[in-house]
């Protein structure tokens, strides 16, 4: 299905990835992963991402902080 990138909209890679797109072009796409800004073609993009939705992007969220408060805790318990 046909999708256009909007810039600050979020999709997953297919390692699991949370991206944000920063901007795009018509044979480009720039985007955000893992702090780290990087680039791929819209081919490549269409192909190897996925489109979060809201709630998806809630729990992903969820997700993410339940995990570093975690660590944070296994580190105190370490300590």
């Amino acid at each position: 299905m046909f999708r256009i990138i909007q810039p600050n909209s979020f999709y997953v890679d297919t390692n699991g990835s949370l991206c944000k797109i920063l901007r795009t072009k018509s044979d480009t796409v720039h985007y955000q992963r893992n702090g780290h800004n990087c680039i791929a073609s819209m081919m490549r993009f269409q192909h190897d991402f996925e489109f979060v939705d809201g709630a998806e992007l809630k729990q992903i969220w969820d997700d993410i902080e339940t995990a570093a408060h975690l660590k944070k805790l296994r580190a105190q318990r370490a300590a």
